[in-house]
């Protein structure tokens, strides 16, 4: 996973946003262990302000904010993926196994709980679909290590 944030920190201080981090996207040369991230077919160098499009990345490695339909976002969805990844190698299978964008956004809501109002707004200003279940995060005194 270090090879993968290292690799993120230097795209990203470049100012490129990979936009598709997901498993089938990390090559891990089995004799070294050196890990490369592959498939830049999604990749953009992003400009604030300037439009991206929200339906990016691969659903079980989604962002929220590309889930509520931003199109400002940053390089930070990346770090999110990676987490997803991170998370995934931990438990043995994807975290939030969504089958569609809202499937997906309850599977977050069930770990993280509902989102206020605000950080909605942070991720989509435009986003006015603000019926959600409220869902208390998940108690993390209770999970168990997978270790």
């Amino acid at each position: 996973m270090y090879q993968l944030f290292r690799s993120l920190a230097y795209i990203h201080s470049l100012g490129i946003c990979h936009r598709d981090i997901k498993p089938q996207n990390l090559l891990l040369d089995p004799e070294t262990g050196v890990l490369k991230l592959c498939d830049f077919g999604s990749a953009k160098h992003l400009i604030k302000g300037e439009p991206n499009v929200s339906y990016i990345c691969s659903r079980y490695y989604r962002a929220p904010e590309l889930i509520f339909g931003a199109i400002d976002y940053t390089t930070k969805i990346d770090v999110w993926s990676a987490g997803c990844v991170l998370a995934e190698l931990l438990l043995g299978q994807p975290i939030f196994p969504g089958d569609s964008g809202v499937d997906q956004l309850v599977e977050i809501i069930k770990v993280l709980g509902t989102p206020t109002r605000e950080q909605i707004r942070e991720m989509n200003p435009n986003y006015t679909e603000f019926k959600f279940p409220q869902i208390k995060s998940h108690p993390w005194q209770q999970v168990r290590y997978v270790i």
